[in-house]
Formats: structure tokens, sequence, C-alpha cells
């Protein structure tokens, strides 16, 4: 090859090398993601049987529910001396849930679709803890007993007529063994359900004792507390388990904006209700009619809209909290092969109201910690008519630690008992999401004579949940697309550098042959 020929195709090819390779780089790294968030915006739409539609309407993924139930060892001694519990955590029981949308419960628009969720739970003994059975004996804070005492506190005190029904009633669950612990098994406490017969009738005696009241009783006392109304599940089956009214059943109607019109507003959930009548973009259970607390606010943690930044908190709404809670970005992490971004659950949900003003409508009284309590910790008995619940993260994980210190067996760990999901990074397709909620009892003194010994008043875990899911194999391979479109862009890209490479060396390998050629001459 003659000198000028090396510099004319080297001039060429470094020049096609160069003019390739930015092209290659607008296309791939400003005209694509462009083009990937157009596609995006129009194609995520709850439309009938598109995509998206049947991910939200009939997840495909597997989801499971893992129970962790905490058995206390000392009960007795607490009961007697007041002694701090111990309890040992038994789990996970697992079992596998179902869920399927029914959206024709009233007219949808092409922007709105209402719908009703059912699930059901059927246990796992394969994905369940070795050696764990549904049969084994559980030992656990008795939540309707310390209902019933909640409940007798509200009553005045010092009062001839109100001792009176209060003695009636402690002698009536003394001669019927129910105190401040239980023993029940653990399908029981979770979905089967345990015995409330003598609950039952204590309802309709002291209905019996209240209307009318005897006239040889003295007096009662104006504006009693009402008693609140049995469920009919709990009525009609005689029996009370923490999660029977889940299973077979829905949480309400759900008004959600199908994002036609607003891609930002896809999936949001702007209206709930257990009823039609009932339907309302705020919930009842806090202070402050339009309050920060009471207001609807996110998706269903199913499927999110397009646009997510990693300074945007996202909100989900959730029924089993009585509100909406929101995750924020943490870390960019692959899943699936996939590029994701975590998003956790932070300690400002659950901050106590002075470090965090917003959550001021979450304290019911600032003078009764049971319902107004610190950081970590939640009244969600707010909506379960007034029983002594409190919600947190599993072990009071991000709580404060007299929550922790309380109870003797408690471990708060990052890994195990925070709340997290994983979204795909460029079209925030849900990868993974662990859900972990603790149910505990507000347990202390009150006028039942079981309970007099218990000078220490502590948040009792009965168990936690994990609600976990993840992409499936066939979702995930949707996703290939952007795998190979990278590759592809990736090796192209790196054939525009070595053709600019090669087009510089020619030209400089003209320019020492002809550097030799002078000297010669």
């Amino acid at each position: 090859m003659c000198i000028q020929s090396l510099f004319k195709n080297g001039l060429i090819v470094g020049i096609f090398g160069a003019v390739f390779t930015v092209a290659i780089a607008i296309l791939g790294w400003v005209a694509m993601p462009n083009i990937i968030a157009n596609v995006s915006k129009k194609t995520l739409v709850l439309e009938e049987n598109n995509f998206v539609w049947n991910i939200w309407y009939d997840p495909p993924y597997p989801i499971y529910t893992d129970f962790y139930i905490f058995n206390c060892t000392n009960y007795n001694d607490v009961v007697r001396n007041g002694t701090k519990p111990i309890v040992v955590e038994l789990g996970p029981y697992s079992y596998r849930e179902y869920r399927k949308k029914n959206t024709s419960v009233l007219e949808n628009s092409d922007e709105i679709v209402y719908y009703r969720e059912h699930r059901w739970y059927y246990f796992s003994q394969a994905t369940s803890g070795p050696g764990l059975s549904l049969s084994d004996v559980i030992t656990t804070v008795n939540p309707v007993y310390m209902t019933v005492s909640k409940f007798l506190d509200f009553l005045p005190v010092n009062n001839p007529a109100v001792d009176i029904v209060v003695d009636l009633i402690d002698n009536f669950l003394k001669e019927r063994n129910e105190s401040v612990f239980m023993t029940v098994t653990a399908d029981e406490l979770i979905f089967k359900g345990w015995p409330m017969d003598t609950y039952i009738e204590l309802y309709e005696r002291i209905q019996d004792i209240f209307n009318p009241w005897p006239p040889f009783f003295p007096p009662l006392p104006p504006s009693l507390p009402t008693l609140p109304e049995i469920p009919p599940s709990v009525r009609d089956n005689i029996t009370l388990g923490l999660f029977k009214a889940k299973n077979d059943s829905d949480d309400g109607i759900f008004r959600v904006n199908r994002g036609t019109y607003d891609y930002q507003a896809f999936a949001d959930i702007e209206a709930w209700g257990r009823s039609q009548e009932k339907l309302s973009p705020y919930l009842t259970f806090w202070p402050g009619e339009k309050s920060y607390c009471n207001e609807i606010q996110g998706t269903d943690g199913t499927v999110f809209p397009y646009g997510i930044d990693v300074d945007d908190k996202i909100w989900i709404y959730q029924t089993d909290l009585c509100r909406s809670i929101y995750v924020v970005y943490e870390q960019h992490e692959t899943y699936s092969d996939l590029p994701g971004r975590r998003f956790i659950l932070p300690k400002s949900v659950l901050e106590n109201r002075t470090n965090a003003p917003e959550n001021e409508c979450f304290c019911l009284d600032e003078e009764d910690e049971g319902v107004c309590p610190n950081t970590g910790a939640l009244f969600i008995g707010a909506c379960y008519e007034g029983a002594p619940l409190i919600g947190s993260n599993p072990h009071f994980y991000n709580g404060d630690p007299r929550y922790v210190n309380g109870v003797e067996g408690l471990n708060p760990n990052k890994s195990k008992h925070e709340t997290y999901l994983i979204l795909e990074e460029r079209t925030n397709t849900l990868l993974y999401a662990a859900k972990r909620v603790q149910l505990s009892i507000d347990v202390r003194k009150t006028r039942l004579s079981d309970t007099l010994n218990l000078t220490t008043r502590v948040f009792l875990p009965m168990l936690w949940y994990e609600e976990n899911a993840q992409i499936d194999e066939g979702t995930a391979k949707e996703f290939n697309v952007f795998i190979i479109l990278t590759a592809v862009m990736w090796t192209l890209f790196a054939i525009g550098l070595i053709l600019t490479v090669v087009g510089v060396f020619l030209i400089g390998l003209h320019f020492h042959k002809e550097k030799k050629l002078q000297k010669v001459y």
C-alpha cells in the first residue's frame, strides 16, 4: 500500500468510525431513552388485556405470605409477678397467596376502573420452616381479653354502678379461665380462628345488663362509652383468627386511574371504601377530615407509573395498616439479571410527631401511649374497632429502644425486618417486594384482676408476617429486548471506536513512513 493510500484510507476509516461512534452514542444514550420513555408512557395504561393490565389484574408471579409467631415461654411469671415477657420466634408458617381483581363491580370509563381484589391463602409445607406444623401449640397474649380490659378503662372510676359491672365481667372471665394469655394452635391464631363463645356470651350479657339497667343497682353515670360491634364473621362462625377475615375475601372497593391521559397518575388509587356508599379519597380513622394521615395516596404496590426519580417518594396504600405509606430510594442493584433500584421503608414513616410533624395526626391522645406511640409503632386499632393493636416493623426495627428492650427475645435486623421493593430501572416494573409487618398488643395494668401485676407497660408482639413477590421467569424474559438492545449498542459503539483507532493508526503510519522517506533523501 502506497503512502498516499495509507493516509487516504486512514482518513476515510477514521472519519467514518468517529461519525459512527458519535451516531451510536446519540442513538443509544439520547434517542433510545427518549423512545423508551415515550413508548412506556403510552403503554403503561390499564387497558383490558394489555401487558400491564394482566400483571395488575391477575399477578403471574408467585406471592407468598410467611408468618413468624412469637411464643411466650414465661407467661405465668408475667401475670403473677409482672416479669418481663420472654418470647421465642417460630416460623415461617408459609402460605401461597393468590389474588384476582373483579373489575365489573361498577361501571368503568376510559379513565377510571373500579375493582375488588379477592385473595386466597393456602398453606405451603414445602416453603415453611423444617419441622413446623399448623398444629404447633402457641402461647401468646389474648387480644380479646386485652380489648375488654381497655374498654373497662374507659368507664368512670370510683362509681358504685361501674364497679359492679367491672366485678361481674371480671368474675365471668375468671370462671371461664380467660386471662392475659391464651394457648392456641398456629392454625387457629392465623386463619382458622380460636373459639369466641365466651366473649360472645359476655357481650350479650352486658347488653342484657344495660338494657334495661336493674333498678336495684346504683344509677349509671351519663355518657358511657358504647360497646364495639362484634364483626359478623366472628358472630356467625364463633371464632376469631388474626387473618381469618382476609382469606377468601376482599378489602373493599377501589377506584383507580387507568393513566389514559396522565402517565404519572397510572394505577393511582383515587378512592376506597368498604362499600360503594363509603367510597372516598380520604379515610376516617385519623383526626382531621382531610388530613395527611387520612389521605389515600399511591398505587396498591402491584404496578407503578413511569418516570420515578431517585428523589421521589413512592406511595402505596395499605388497607391493613389503615394508611398510605411511602418508600424511598436506597441503591441500584441487579435482580434476575435485570438492572433495578431498591426502595426502602424509611424510619420517617413511623417517626414520632416531634421529629416528623406530619405524623401528628396519627396520635389520638397524647396522654395515652397506646394510641399515640413513639417512634417505630402505629396504633392500627384505629381501624379495628379500637382494639389495643399496634403495628410496626418486625422486632420493632427502627423503633424506640424501649419497645425492643421491653420484651426479651427481640433482635431487630435490617436484612430480615426491613420492608423494601426492587423496581426495574427503565419501566419501574416490580422485580421483587418484601412487605414486613408486626402485630403487637398493648399489654398493661387495667381494672381486670389478672392484669394487676403488670406494672410495666409493653407492646407484646403476637406475630409478624412477610408478604413477598418476585418477577416470574416468563415476565423477566419480556425485558430481554432491553438486554439485547444494550448489547447491540455497546457492540456497535465498540466497532465505531475500533474503526476510529484503525483510521488514526493508518494516518499515523502514513506520517511515520513519510518521515522515513524524507531521511533517505
